[in-house]
């Protein structure tokens, strides 16, 4: 068919479907005058997918009369010829068509903001940065916004020094988005325009301006983000944080400006300098980290604490062995937990001599660590330390032994229900009650007549767990027992056992 015949079939069809293939046919004669006549049909067209084809058209077959309809259809009602347009005008990068696509920008709720941005920037690259930066001073406010994004996507030598006027401007957020427009472009020797935006009075522009620092790794930064980690804000001392681990992680150590940090008074920046040491892996740190260990402040041990476990990895540093003997009964206990969780064997030894130390969070902390082992050796120790003279040791052995709480250390606890010391009686009754397949109630049934009432509600309880029917009889007898509490529990073991309790006995 002539390119005539499908002129006069196009204007005659109705149905959208066999327009848009007569349009397949048209695009055929493009040279003869066929874009021509599809441009003049645009105009006319009131189907959005017709419309749409013959924008798709103009996009493959770019030349001045192409152009002109792909600018016309930036403003067509349907979406997707509009996206369409705009990706096309990119694509060719027209510089004409570098206003009507900048003007899109001025409606703030623009669906397809993304691809305008995408062609201008694409446009640009060819030499158009005047025209766009004119618009800092004529176009509303959403385009004066922008235009630092572009400049800074463009990145061209002049961008950068447009980027740079622009730090200064009175609009907050142009100077925050000229911050981030410069973080990839600028030179390390152009470092200080950044530098001075982090003494801007806007919080937005100065966040900016530390996460850019983070980027370009100026040593200059260092001093300003240390004084940051100070900062009521959180965001402020976490962005600097970050920042000041990028910049220092490009460095060899030691630390020492951070060193100083840890050793002055304010308990914030304290606090990030832990931070920063712990994100840096600084074996260096580990002496001040292990100060820290006494500090009054909790967070700062909890920190310190962390820091070291991820500094150390799977290795106990010199520094958390010798800290086992320090006079601080807080760097003591620390650094047993640390021994713990990374767990070296060898230094079982180590941690059981704090099981007589003369601080019961020293102890606790040395039963918490000894317990992560699952060795038979720290078993049979805490089982011959059982018989030890020394009461503390004592009662931490039988706790440790509680604390594993396998087979193996509950059984071992057996000949312990006679102990001379109430507290370990009771502790190891409870225990016991915990055991299955217990055979012999009596120990726990014998301690029911006991004269110290914590004895018998540990009992009671034990019977409660053990759920042996046998023992209704003897807990029932004890159902008058003088003390409230004992008989409460005695009670609750009943029910524990046999709901029924009353018609079996």
């Amino acid at each position: 068919m002539g390119f005539q015949e499908l002129k006069s079939s196009y204007l005659k069809e109705t149905v959208p479907l066999k327009k848009i293939q007569i349009i397949e046919s048209v695009a055929l004669h493009f040279e003869n005058g066929g874009l021509e006549f599809l441009m003049s049909q645009y105009k006319s067209e009131s189907d959005g997918k017709v419309r749409k084809k013959i924008i798709d058209l103009a996009g493959k077959n770019i030349n001045d009369i192409s152009i002109q309809l792909l600018i016309k259809a930036l403003t067509d009602n349907n979406i997707e010829s509009r996206k369409a347009a705009v990706i096309a005008l990119g694509k060719a990068k027209a510089s004409i068509a570098l206003i009507p696509l900048i003007s899109m920008l001025q409606n703030p709720s623009l669906e397809i903001k993304d691809a305008v941005l995408a062609s201008i920037i694409r446009v640009g690259k060819v030499g158009s940065s005047d025209i766009i930066f004119d618009y800092i001073n004529k176009g509303n406010i959403h385009v004066k916004r922008l235009i630092p994004y572009i400049l800074g996507k463009i990145g061209s030598e002049e961008c950068i020094e447009r980027l740079k006027e622009l730090l200064a401007h009175e609009d907050p957020l142009i100077r925050k988005n000229s911050v981030k427009g410069l973080e990839r472009l600028i030179q390390l020797k152009d470092a200080k325009f950044i530098l001075n935006a982090l003494n801007d009075e806007d919080l937005r522009v100065k966040k900016a301006a530390i996460k850019a620092l983070s980027t370009i790794k100026s040593k200059r930064a260092i001093p300003h983000l240390i004084k940051f980690l100070k900062e009521k804000n959180p965001e402020i001392r976490k962005l600097s944080v970050r920042t000041l681990f990028s910049i220092l992680s490009n460095q060899p150590p030691p630390y020492d400006k951070i060193y100083e940090i840890l050793n002055g008074l304010n308990i914030i920046s304290r606090r990030e300098a832990i931070k920063i040491l712990s994100l840096l892996e600084d074996k260096n740190s580990v002496d001040y980290l292990v100060r820290t260990f006494n500090s009054k402040d909790a967070k700062l041990r909890r920190l310190a604490h962390k820091a070291i476990l991820n500094i150390s990895k799977d290795t106990v540093p010199t520094q958390i062995v010798d800290g086992l003997n320090a006079k601080e009964w807080k760097i003591r206990s620390l650094c047993a937990r640390v021994i713990g969780e990374i767990g070296d064997e060898k230094l079982i030894k180590a941690l059981f001599a704090l099981l007589s130390d003369n601080d019961s969070k020293v102890r606790d902390a040395a039963i918490e660590a000894l317990s992560s082992f699952e060795s038979e050796n720290v078993i049979e120790s805490a089982k011959n330390l059982t018989t030890n003279l020394n009461w503390k040791t004592r009662r931490a052995a039988v706790k440790l032994l509680i604390k594993i709480g396998n087979d193996k250390s509950t059984e071992s606890l057996i000949g312990l229900m006679s102990d001379k010391d109430v507290f370990i009686r009771s502790w190891v009754a409870m225990s016991l009650g915990k055991l299955e397949n217990i055979n012999d109630i009596t120990p726990f049934t014998s301690l029911l007549k006991d004269r110290d009432p914590k004895l018998r509600i540990a009992a009671a309880k034990a019977l409660g767990q053990i759920g042996d029917k046998e023992a209704l009889e003897y807990l029932a007898k004890s159902l008058w027992d003088d003390n409230w509490k004992v008989r409460k529990e005695i009670e609750g073991a009943l029910n524990k056992i046999d709901p029924n309790w009353l018609g079996l006995i």
